[in-house]
């Protein structure tokens, strides 16, 4: 166990106090560990580390350690610990008939500090209601520079956490997706899968630089109130190209009447849903308290809706909700490019608005809006130099996405996102027949959104400018406490201790 030439055989040997355990790096060669080996899987059970004393698991050369599941449990659990770090494995299951509840690649619960980075994904058990990166009531979480691919559900969840960051994460499902008789929540299509990150709910969390492709949606906001959990979060400089399988982000209050069951405080900025194909919203807010959207561009190849505000039976009353959307394109819509529902969001403040080429016109109170050309030519994830939504925005800045520098817990830096010679996204380390499949794949993704290809070249420096901050004023009370009823993922009653 100290050195390549004389390594430790199973898992369970090897991760055990007084073995690798807080304060060490485990180290895995080159080679398939897992079901049909003699390995185990990776369990870490109660490793309550520290900050200065963490748990590292990681591949000795990056996703060349593949730990393979059988459809019957996960090939990476980690569960009642902290301060743990896997970097660069490569995890996937299979579809397993008869298995409801197993069969997933990574798996973090009751946990808090841990860091999933550099990691690929594939193939959780399409008979189950698994994720590839699923994060079960934890806090303080970082997914970090992974990728996720042949997927029914979501790419990562994060079910009654708190303080989750996805940060340049790319998930395709492929020609995966909801297959006859597997899971499939809602009745959803078959072929699709779900969103790159689902807040089920999560306090304060954030989806940065990340990217969903296909079949698939950006981010899903259910308000549940599970563990008096207050839906908040961020959506920050990330991309959906070509989805197809619903709304492309969804805020929702999951059937509950009232501000708790709520999404609040949910800042949307700098996002770009382009080629959207669904005949639904590029962004849907069925209920919000607090929403701002700023510095976006939604373009359809076919789709229904550009930014949609609406009003259910549940959540927040008309009256209560709020929202603020500015600085903001729409292009290219079958449907109305921006839409208030009759009686929805009673305060809605508007500037700086673009709504080209959509039908029909926009419905309700959103002012002076603009139908002029925005001459964004085959640019889709940032705005060029010759375009007139260039510094016509808020404070000079610009109108529409520009997913140029990277974000860091939620802050715009100077550092660019993409590579400023090939455009290229930062991707990871190439599995071979996994994700360097043309087409689809994080590596040429760039290509696809036309990112310093195809007449469309990145400007000599980034020069990111911060957008305007969000107005985030109190919320009015709820009236008190209430009770949660706690639901599974179709929204199904759960027994107590559920």
């Amino acid at each position: 166990g100290t050195s390549p030439s004389t390594p430790w055989l199973t898992f369970d040997y090897a991760l055990s106090s007084g073995r690798a355990w807080c304060g060490n790096t485990l180290v895995l060669l080159d080679g398939t560990y897992g079901d049909g080996t003699s390995t185990g899987k990776i369990s870490v059970q109660g490793a309550n580390c520290t900050s200065g004393s963490v748990l590292t698991i990681m591949a000795q050369n990056s996703r060349q350690a593949l730990i393979r599941d059988d459809g019957t449990g996960r090939a990476v659990d980690i569960q009642n610990s902290a301060y743990v770090i896997v970097d660069g494995l490569y995890a996937r299951s299979v579809d397993r008939v008869g298995v409801v509840a197993n069969g997933g690649p990574f798996r973090i619960k009751l946990s808090n500090h841990v860091t999933i980075r550099n990691s690929i994904g594939v193939n959780p058990n399409r008979y189950a209601n698994v994720m590839i990166f699923s994060a079960l009531n934890s806090q303080d979480l970082l997914f970090e520079g992974n990728e996720g691919y042949f997927f029914h559900r979501h790419c990562i969840t994060g079910w009654e956490s708190e303080r989750i960051v996805v940060r340049r994460q790319y998930c395709n499902p492929r020609n995966g997706g909801k297959i006859p008789g597997g899971f499939s929540a809602g009745g959803a299509s078959l072929g699709t899968g779900d969103a790159v990150f689902s807040m089920y709910p999560c306090r304060d969390c954030i989806l940065e630089n990340s990217i969903g492709e296909g079949a698939m949606f950006l981010n899903e906001m259910n308000a549940t109130y599970h563990e008096q959990l207050i839906m908040s979060a961020k959506i920050l400089g990330s991309i959906c190209i070509g989805c197809s399988a619903g709304n492309g982000i969804y805020l929702n209050s999951r059937r509950q009447p009232d501000l708790n069951h709520t999404p609040q405080n949910i800042l949307i900025e700098n996002t770009a849903i382009v080629d959207f194909r669904s005949r639904s919203s590029g962004i849907r807010a069925s209920d919000a308290v607090n929403l701002v959207v700023q510095n976006v561009t939604i373009a359809g190849a076919d789709g229904q809706t550009g930014i949609s505000l609406d009003d259910t039976a549940y959540g927040a009353t008309g009256a209560q909700q709020s929202a603020t959307v500015r600085d903001s394109v729409v292009m290219g819509m079958n449907g109305t490019g921006l839409n208030q529902e009759a009686g929805s969001y009673n305060t809605l403040v508007t500037s700086n608005l673009y709504s080209y080429n959509n039908r029909p016109a926009s419905s309700g109170s959103w002012g002076s809006v603009s139908t002029n050309n925005p001459g964004m030519g085959s640019c889709k994830v940032f705005i060029p130099e010759n375009s007139p939504l260039k510094r016509a925005g808020t404070n000079g800045g610009d109108i529409g996405a520009n997913v140029l520098c990277r974000y860091e817990n939620g802050v715009l830096t100077q550092t660019q996102l993409w590579n400023w010679q090939t455009g290229q996204f930062p991707c990871g380390a190439i599995v071979a027949g996994v994700n360097d499949v043309a087409g689809s794949s994080c590596s040429d993704v760039h290509r696809r959104l036309n990112v310093n290809t195809n007449g469309c070249n990145l400007p000599a420096t980034p020069s990111c400018r911060q957008p305007a901050p969000p107005n985030f004023p109190s919320i009015p009370p709820s009236g008190g406490f209430v009770p949660p009823i706690l639901r599974g993922p179709d929204g199904e009653v759960c027994p107590s201790g559920f």
